[in-house]
């Protein structure tokens, strides 16, 4: 066992059958139906490595319901038949007769994704594993199988169906993903190399307000980088006039207003705020000082004496972790400030790490040299705010049911 789950290390594979719960959501659209950040197919390695021995059925999503990414899993077949070979498969349904045929009919050694699992009602549901295990997704696969393994880590804050249903009906396990991404987080928050420096940004306000507060509270970090739409907000509450266009795009802006001056004024020795923005006027890049930003124009990427500011900081961390972009990074006029933020933490002697979702696909575009880059954005934040990842507590019952 380790950090109280049952780990790949704990069981012998060879000739069973394996359900294992990846995390592949990656950009792509039903327009454009082609994978070009291939970061978490790639990251799926490992795991796959140490279950060469048994037959492996793959469950995983892409996208939501209603968004413009809710595809089938096709795209992610593709990539993966180029790696695997013909002992990779693909079938294009879930629970239904084709997929209960092929896991029936799958050997030793070879790999089956099934199709999105966001295409089932059934997986939206929340709940506790005892109660999602009754579900007819659940009672279908889980007798095909012979053990669960969970290596969703970029999915591992949600309690959803095919993430901690079946923890309550199979012997579970994390997987190589899951096991790495708890260990890095337990090695910054309980014992990282000082200085301890943060770099928060994107948007997710209410969330990273609950981060900044238990990093802050508890010493956990040495200096915190605020950028991204926090920026926005934790301006204002430093007395800095911020106008109705960057106001708009934080929800409830005025309701968490107060949180950010009480945050600002206990907590400022270790927080460091933009001292410039780039706001986008008609799509040109302009940079102007925090104390005279013009009412009609959103900050779209803080500025360059910022950005000087903030990478003289990460040279001296002995540790940072970054999680949300700076910026607009997607375009290039405004991708200055999250590029110089990502070049800064991989050409510095700290030991680096970089949150998943935007950022970590960037830095994956990138190429840069990153000690670690998380297949989990939100699931990162959460670890963060301190609370128990919901995938983690069913590993962790899963874990004392299976020792006793």
């Amino acid at each position: 066992m380790k950090f109280g789950l049952m780990t790949l290390d704990d069981v012998d594979v060879k000739g069973k059958k394996v359900l294992v719960r990846f995390d592949l959501n990656s950009t792509v659209t039903v327009d454009d139906p082609v994978i070009k950040d291939t970061l978490r197919l790639d990251q799926i390695k490992p795991t796959l490595d140490d279950l060469k021995e048994a037959a492996v059925i793959i469950l995983a999503h892409q996208g939501r319901k209603g968004k413009k990414d809710f595809t089938s899993l096709k795209p992610h077949a593709e990539v993966l038949k180029k790696r695997y070979g013909d002992r990779f498969k693909f079938v294009d349904d879930t629970i239904g007769e084709k997929a209960v045929n092929a896991i029936k009919n799958l050997k030793p050694g070879e790999i089956l994704l099934l199709e999105n699992v966001r295409f089932l009602e059934e997986e939206m549901q929340k709940g506790t594993p005892e109660e999602l295990s009754k579900t007819k997704f659940v009672q279908t696969l889980a007798p095909l199988v012979d053990i669960y393994v969970n290596d969703a880590y970029g999915a591992a804050h949600r309690a959803q169906t095919s993430l901690v249903g079946f923890t309550a009906v199979l012997p579970s396990y994390a997987g190589r993903i899951l096991e790495r991404e708890i260990e890095v987080m337990e090695k910054i928050l309980s014992n990282p190399d000082r200085p301890m420096i943060y770099v928060i940004g994107g948007a997710k306000v209410e969330t990273k307000f609950k981060v900044l507060k238990n990093l802050l509270e508890n010493n956990k970090a040495d200096k915190i980088l605020v950028c991204g739409l926090l920026q926005n907000i934790m301006l204002a509450g430093a007395g800095i006039e911020i106008h109705e266009v960057n106001k708009k795009p934080i929800k409830n802006f005025d309701e968490y207003l107060q949180t950010a001056k009480e945050i600002y004024e206990k907590y400022q020795d270790k927080l460091e705020l933009p001292v410039d923005l780039a706001l986008n006027k008609n799509g040109e890049r302009i940079e102007v000082d925090v104390n005279n930003l013009p009412p009609d124009y959103p900050s779209n990427d803080i500025g360059h004496k910022t950005a000087e500011k903030f990478v003289s900081i990460i040279k001296e961390a002995g540790t940072v972790a970054a999680n949300g972009p700076a910026g607009v990074f997607e375009n290039p006029t405004f991708a200055y400030g999250s590029k110089e933020i990502l070049h800064a933490m991989a050409d510095s002697k700290a030991y680096s790490i970089v949150g998943g979702g935007e950022m970590g696909g960037y830095a994956n575009t990138l190429k840069l040299n990153m000690d670690f880059i998380s297949t989990g954005g939100g699931a990162m934040l959460e670890y963060l705010t301190g609370k128990k990842l919901p995938v983690i507590a069913a590993l962790e019952k899963a874990a004392q049911r299976m020792k006793s």
